[in-house]
């Protein structure tokens, strides 16, 4: 079957391949199809983040939706939490689109669609799409073209339901909130003007190019170092920073120490619990998820779920078990204490983070988080000069070389070697209970050249990310 969508909906360097013209208004006529078939008379809410492709691709889908006989209401530059809180609040969509890269590069682009619940469709409908894309149309769409409305003013709506949410908060630290010049620039800043919060706010002025360019929370992920400086030059207590469509979220103490999704996720299970408002007592993660996570929390009697990377496949546990927590190493979180709220969501998570510290005075994140430490990890992404499918088990030598790395780290708690669905890379995570991040780096490193030797890519980048502090992890040779 054609592989159409990565573990994030659908990805694609712009102006080509999926995001060339000719496929997105195929695209558009294959989404027109499919909510035909279960709504008379469709209509849907798309959005975009502050790329300069966006708003194109968003007309070539459109003319797609409208001659398959969809209505589209368009809410501008918007975050993709949003899109999916609109659709559920209105009660009016029978879905939605987001048009996001969300932590890529402006080179790259993407698509992102969800159902009349909200949620990010599930693998059988993007099986379902991926057919339809590839089907010939004539017979199956009628030619009805229709304007796609404005309505920027949803925006706000979404806005002042977040804010509803914490009606007396008063936060008098001095934080930096990062939003990576991209969608959440124009939402954030009149979220917390309304909360009467004053942050220091950076990467605030989108131009269309500058999207998650040396900001946001992968920059801070790769980079804490250079993100701590840049806003302890001005004495802030805490630096946030959010990823190019507002689903992420990453934090950096005064210290300069750096909590991810993991971090975060554990502090957010202990408030939940501790307020009884731990729904079953279990928090769901995924298969790249911290093992000191899930045991830092078994020790605090909460339960884990492990499902598969990719947020929609959280929220289908939360749902599936009605849950309320849920969240990525990455910095998606879910915190669903209501069926409105399904989708990661920075802000969101930001505004929950900090009102607990107003909660608890004196407190940093750090006290949040309840002592967790999590084990040595690595995580790499090993570039190659195209796009394979070649399974770890079929590259020459590697089955060997990965046992000997088992016999040097013995305590190797997690071992991942797999070619990434979207990209031209190679994706390897090591993780142990003890071994130090600097041996794990190296026999990382030592995977990697292997794999790239094998896949004639030498001379490729191989970047390597330290999963406990954060950064790349430089090393000689």
């Amino acid at each position: 079957m054609y592989k159409l969508f990565s573990a994030d909906g659908i990805r694609g360097r712009v102006d080509s391949g999926i995001l060339s013209s000719e496929s997105l208004e195929r695209l558009g006529l294959a989404l027109a199809i499919w909510w035909r078939e279960t709504t008379p008379h469709p209509e849907i809410l798309i959005g975009r983040d502050t790329r300069e492709s966006g708003e194109r691709i968003k007309q070539r889908l459109v003319m797609g939706l409208t001659r398959g006989g969809v209505r589209g209401v368009d809410a501008g530059i918007i975050t993709t939490p949003a899109i999916s809180f609109l659709i559920i609040h209105t009660g009016v969509f029978c879905g939605g689109i987001s048009i996001s890269g969300s932590h890529l590069p402006v080179i790259e682009n993407g698509i992102k669609i969800f159902n009349e619940f909200g949620m990010k469709v599930d693998d059988k409908t993007e099986d379902s799409l991926a057919e339809l894309f590839t089907e010939t149309f004539p017979s199956r769409f009628r030619n009805l073209p229709s304007p796609i409305i404005k309505s920027e003013r949803l925006a706000d709506v979404y806005v002042d339901e977040l804010i509803a949410e914490y009606p007396a908060f008063r936060f008098s630290q001095k934080i930096a909130v990062d939003y990576a010049n991209g969608a959440a620039s124009m939402v954030g800043g009149r979220t917390l003007s309304k909360l009467r919060i004053k942050p220091l706010s950076v990467n605030i002025s989108p131009n269309g190019t500058n999207i998650n360019l040396h900001s946001g929370s992968e920059y801070a992920r790769h980079s804490p170092k250079e993100f701590a400086r840049e806003f302890q030059r001005y004495g802030c207590d805490i630096g946030v920073a959010l990823d190019g469509d507002g689903d992420r979220v990453v934090f950096i103490d005064k210290s300069g120490r750096f909590f991810d999704g993991d971090m975060i996720l554990a502090a957010l299970a202990l408030d939940l619990k501790q307020s009884g408002r731990l729904r079953n007592n279990r928090v769901v993660v995924t298969q790249m998820s911290n093992s000191g996570l899930m045991d830092h929390l078994k020790k605090q009697e909460i339960e884990t779920s492990v499902v598969k990377n990719g947020d929609k496949h959280i929220t289908d546990a939360l749902l599936k078990d009605d849950l309320i927590l849920g969240g990525e190493q990455i910095g998606h979180i879910i915190i669903r204490t209501s069926n409105k709220r399904v989708t990661g969501d920075g802000l969101r998570t930001m505004l929950w983070v900090l009102n607990e510290l107003v909660d608890q005075p004196g407190r940093e994140i750090e006290d949040l988080i309840g002592g967790l430490r999590k084990w040595p990890q690595v995580n790499a992404a090993v570039y190659l000069r195209e796009r394979t499918s070649v399974a770890a088990s079929q590259i020459p030598g590697l089955e060997s070389l990965l046992d000997s790395i088992r016999q040097t780290a013995p305590d190797l708690s997690r071992l991942e070697c797999r070619p990434a669905s979207t990209e031209s890379s190679y994706r390897i995570m090591l993780e142990a209970t003890g071994t130090p991040i600097h041996i794990l780096a190296e026999l990382t490193r030592q995977t990697a050249l292997h794999i790239q030797k094998e896949l004639d890519s030498l001379g490729q980048p191989i970047e390597i990310l330290d999963c406990v502090g954060g950064g790349h992890i430089h090393l000689a040779g």
